[in-house]
């Protein structure tokens, strides 16, 4: 419901106001293929080369900072920088049509039986997760805000490596179940070589819509919405949002391109 009233306010017209700053600052931290860090800084990414090409349109030029999702949060909150990329949702911010969705699944050891079927199946399992991540707007979300304390039932990981962290703890068994986006823990597992190591356990009903946010306080978050959102439209017309997503091995999304056709 959210992602329909946000797609029927971003149809009405802006009033005229003074032009987008020439450079946007968006963060967020390493979490590829949506997006991608090297050497300390982001590199690319799905969502960092769509909201660059979408907003170049604009004249906008975008600047990626990596870091630790939360901070990229607040930072955004505040006005020190001007976006986020893949937010969970959050009062303080307002968050563009959905770039993409994305599945989250539960991987065990190679050896282990358990799989997911709800979250009556999570029992005294103790889940490895990242703090401030959202995973699919719906039943595991609240299960981790009811659990937020709890460490038999949670084991949260942070800063702009989280994703690498909890994948690195499950091999050790610090934790039998590890939840991480789809896409996400193909990218860790090959780069680890532990295919053979580990075993998906069942995944999500519900995809994450993921999103750009920017501050609820600015006054320019609607003119960055809508010039997104123009820029979204016109790489699903020209072709270049299905280029993006095969250079990035994510499979078509159609609710993506349902948001793309939205006038």
């Amino acid at each position: 419901m959210r992602s329909l009233l946000l797609l029927l306010w971003l149809a009405l017209p802006v009033s005229a106001a003074a032009p987008l700053p020439a450079t946007a600052r968006l963060a967020s931290d390493d979490w590829c293929p949506f997006i991608c860090a090297s050497h300390g800084q982001i590199s690319g990414g799905y969502l960092v080369d769509l909201t660059t090409q979408a907003l170049a349109l604009s004249g906008v030029q975008v600047e990626s900072l990596l870091l630790p999702l939360s901070r990229a949060v607040s930072e955004t909150a505040s006005g020190a920088i001007e976006g986020v990329y893949a937010p969970s949702s959050d009062p303080r911010l307002q968050l563009s049509v959905p770039l993409a969705h994305s599945r989250a699944c539960f991987y065990t050891l190679a050896g282990a039986v358990w799989r997911y079927r709800g979250a009556e199946s999570l029992g005294a399992l103790r889940v490895g997760v990242i703090a401030d991540y959202g995973y699919d707007d719906g039943e595991m979300d609240a299960y981790i805000a009811r659990h937020h304390g709890d460490s038999a039932s949670l084991a949260f990981a942070f800063g702009d490596a989280a994703g690498l962290t909890n994948l690195q703890k499950l091999l050790r068994g610090r934790f039998p179940v590890w939840l991480e986006h789809e896409a996400v823990a193909n990218q860790l597992v090959a780069k680890l070589g532990a295919a053979g190591r580990i075993r998906q356990a069942g995944c999500l009903a519900q995809a994450l819509p993921l999103t750009i946010g920017f501050s609820a306080h600015d006054a320019r978050a609607a003119r960055w919405l809508h010039a997104l959102a123009d820029g979204l439209r016109s790489m699903s017309a020209s072709g270049q949002l299905a280029a993006l997503r095969a250079r990035y091995h994510l499979a078509p999304d159609g609710a993506a391109a349902a948001a793309a056709s939205v006038r």
